[in-house]
């Protein structure tokens, strides 16, 4: 599934014409003045991302007003399809930037050499999030995995509500759980991520309480949301769902003032969604340009509004809603991105083990 924003005009086609009696083009710059540039596809930066990532074409537009670079976005299946894609193709790269690679799989793309190290200067605030060894990688927005709660069915219930990843596993809470399947969800792979960072070794053993305590696992988000969650599309019967912290804002009331659902934030992994040079762009100017363009406020505000994930510029605001009831966690379970990718397959083929999936 690909959607693709690209407009070559009438300017575009003239300097294309041009391009058969000349060596360069001039481009457009931000003001008057333009800048001297080889022909050869430096009128057009390449963005590869993936499916569910919404770059709005308020964004494509500005990009081209102020830079003179038309912008192509090229969406190539899941997060984890688009790092396979990028790794399988490093030798001739489909583009020029990467957008939305996160820290459970970036390490993978590292390795593999996908990334160039160049970027734009950076902002402190935009290094504090860097991964090591990958300085041409640059985060641009942030969100939490957590489990979510559905507040009206507890109530109900007259049953407190839980806090802790320790929580989960108390029999009080037998069959109330549904998480997806990490070997094939992105949130799924968060929350496992979230076990290990909490229990280290002991994870196994963390795993086999919430087995025994009656956890379902599904394929996806979306089996847990339409089917087994309360506060999800169905008839569901489990009022604790894996899900993101942002969840709960787009269950709030029309007065704003309260959600009928909650994210557990005891129970949080910190998701980083980075952006970065690919190795061998026709275009590296032109990526840089567009991750400096995308750091900005008013890009930052845009993007969260349109992805539901909090801005990395600390000058940006989120949505009301999102910023009211979507919090991020003060102390998330981390595991290194390294420590992730060099234990990733071994460690799901013991988790598979384990819940006998």
């Amino acid at each position: 599934m690909k959607r693709v924003w690209t407009g070559i005009g009438a300017a575009a086609a003239a300097a294309l014409l041009l391009a058969g009696c000349s060596s360069s083009a001039p481009q457009a710059g931000t003001g008057s003045e333009a800048t001297e540039l080889p022909v050869a596809d430096v009128s057009e930066v390449v963005v590869v991302s993936y499916d569910s990532m919404e770059i709005p074409e308020d964004v494509i537009a500005k990009f081209k007003e102020e830079t003179g670079y038309e912008l192509t976005v090229s969406q190539l299946g899941s997060g984890g399809e688009l790092v396979s894609q990028l790794v399988l193709s490093k030798e001739n790269p489909l583009g020029d930037v990467a957008f939305g690679i996160d820290n459970l799989s970036a390490y993978r793309a590292i390795e593999e050499g996908v990334f160039a190290d160049d970027a734009p200067e950076l902002q402190a605030w935009a290094t504090e999030q860097q991964i090591d060894g990958a300085p041409g990688l640059v985060p641009f927005d942030q969100g939490d995995v957590c489990i979510n709660v559905d507040h009206e069915w507890f109530a109900e219930n007259n049953l407190e509500e839980p806090a802790t990843l320790d929580d989960l596993a108390d029999p009080k809470y037998k069959d109330l759980l549904v998480a997806m399947n990490p070997t094939s969800s992105s949130p799924g792979l968060a929350f496992f991520a979230a076990t290990v960072g909490a229990y280290g070794d002991d994870w196994t053993g963390y795993w086999e309480k919430l087995r025994d305590n009656g956890v379902k696992i599904t394929k996806g988000w979306s089996d847990a949301f339409e089917v087994d969650y309360t506060a999800g599309e169905g008839d569901g019967n489990r009022p604790m769902m894996v899900s993101y912290a942002s969840s709960p804002a787009y269950s709030v009331n029309e007065e704003m003032t309260e959600s009928s659902t909650g994210a557990l934030l005891d129970t949080c992994f910190h998701q980083v969604e980075y952006t970065g040079v690919l190795a061998g762009a026709k275009n590296p100017e032109g990526a840089k340009a567009f991750i400096d363009f995308m750091l900005q406020v008013p890009q930052q505000e845009m993007i969260s509004e349109a992805n539901y994930m909090h801005p990395i510029n600390p000058d940006a605001n989120a949505p009301e809603a999102l910023a009211k009831f979507g919090q991020m966690s003060d102390n998330p379970h981390q595991v290194d991105p390294k420590t992730l990718a060099e234990n990733q397959q071994d460690w799901l083929l013991q988790w598979t083990e384990i819940m006998g999936n």
